[in-house]
Parts: C-alpha cells; sequence; structure tokens
C-alpha cells in the first residue's frame, strides 16, 4: 500500500480497528501517519494522549498544533504545547471555537506574552482578528492603523469602543476614526462619549450633537470642562431648534 493509500485508510479505520492500529504502531508511527490518526474522527482522548506523551511525534511541530487544536486532547498536554505555536496558529486557534474553552484561554495568555514583540504590520493583522483578550490590550495601541483595524473586528463590542471613548488614553485620531466609523458611531451611547471626551476633534464632538437628547445638550453645555466652542454650538442647536 502506498503511502497516500495508506494515509487515507487511516482517517477511514473504525474506532476498535484504529485503536488496534494506534497501540500496533504507535513506536513507529511518522508525521503524517500521526496526522491522519489525529484526523480520523474515532480519535479519542486515550489516542491524543499516547500521541502527545510519545516524545519523537511531539518533536514535530503539525503534530503539536493538532493535538492542540483536537478537542479531545488532555487540556495539561494542550495547554503545554501552545508554548511552542507560532503567533500566527495562536491567533488562529484563539477564536476557534471548536478549542476548548480552557485552552483558548491558555492561548490567549501566550498570545499577551508575545505582543509586545510584534511588528506593526503583524499588530494591524491581529486587530483584525484577535479574541476579546487581545481586544482590550490592542485597543490603546499608539498606531491609529490597529485602532482602524479593529473597528472591522466581528468580536469588539460597543463596550469595548466605550472604553476607549471614555478615555484619557484615546488618541485624537482614535476618536476621530471612531467619529467617522460607518456601524459604530451611530450607537447613542458612543455618540455621547464622543462629546464629553475633551480629546475628541472639535469637528468630530460637534457633529454629533445634533443626534442628542436636549436633556444631554443641557447637562454636557453645563459642565465646567466643556469646550466654549461646543457650547457655542449646542447654544446654535438649541436656538434654531427652538419654536418660532
Amino acid at each position: 500500500m502506498t503511502l497516500p493509500h495508506l494515509l487515507q485508510h487511516v482517517k477511514k479505520l473504525g474506532r476498535v480497528e484504529l485503536a488496534s492500529f494506534v497501540a500496533e504502531n504507535l513506536k513507529a508511527l511518522n508525521e503524517q501517519e500521526a496526522l491522519a490518526v489525529l484526523e480520523n474522527p474515532h480519535c479519542t482522548t486515550a489516542i491524543c494522549q499516547s500521541i502527545a506523551q510519545t516524545e519523537r511525534l511531539v518533536a514535530y511541530y503539525y503534530v503539536r498544533l493538532r493535538l492542540v487544536a483536537h478537542r479531545r486532547t488532555p487540556q495539561a498536554h494542550a495547554a503545554k504545547f501552545v508554548h511552542y505555536l507560532y503567533w500566527s496558529d495562536l491567533l488562529h486557534l484563539s477564536v476557534d471555537v471548536q478549542v476548548p474553552a480552557p485552552v483558548r484561554r491558555a492561548i490567549d495568555n501566550q498570545l499577551l506574552v508575545k505582543l509586545t514583540k510584534l511588528s506593526l504590520g503583524e499588530r494591524i493583522a491581529a486587530a483584525k482578528r484577535c479574541s476579546q483578550a487581545l481586544v482590550r490590550v490592542l485597543l490603546f495601541d499608539p498606531d491609529p492603523r490597529v485602532f482602524a483595524s479593529l473597528l472591522i473586528n466581528q468580536r469588539v463590542r460597543e463596550e469595548d469602543l466605550l472604553l476607549l471613548a471614555s478615555s484619557t488614553r484615546a488618541t485624537s485620531e482614535q476618536l476621530r476614526l471612531l467619529g467617522d466609523d460607518r456601524k459604530w458611531s451611530y450607537r447613542y451611547a458612543i455618540r455621547k462619549a464622543l462629546v464629553l471626551n475633551p480629546l475628541t476633534p472639535r469637528a468630530t464632538a460637534a457633529s454629533q450633537l445634533r443626534f442628542l437628547t436636549p436633556e444631554d445638550l443641557r447637562s454636557i453645555a453645563s459642565k465646567p470642562d466643556t469646550s466654549i466652542y461646543l457650547r457655542r454650538c449646542i447654544e446654535r442647536l438649541s436656538t434654531n431648534e427652538a419654536p418660532s
């Protein structure tokens, strides 16, 4: 039997046949055969553990990767192998719901450790699809291009952006990007937070005023830290909307 045919055969073995195959051949399995075993739908926790405990096999990168991704790998082994995976694979696995939650938490911890060593391009790429654990960290990345990428991440929540919009750590460019965003700038709480943040560019803050309630406008105008410019904008808006 040629190797390609053998691999296909292994992937299709039944539960009993697969267990027997692994028991008889574990010491002689090569990387491709081990991966074929792990791809078999009848691969059990016991089989995953046997492979994870075979040093010769876990020396192969893709065997470690597949063990981390496999739902039946004992979590202690999966969490250990997380430390030996590349950033791009960790990022992919961190948002894979097929990976058990405890393993994903270990992955997030490893991503946070590696984050400071990433280039700008890697941080921008990560921001587009990272998990919640990284969102809160990348939110305050000093480069606005990272924040622009976060805005298209499907895992970013309104509360994350409210945290930034209300923070003194936000940059004026981040606040401008948020105010211009077609999805998020329409949320009332974000509009209000942008107006209230003194770091928000004047034009961005002023553009949100007409969407706020009269009560909120009066409250904002009465705050001592509201700029003279915004107070005058609120006054003009109130005058224009007042009945003649």
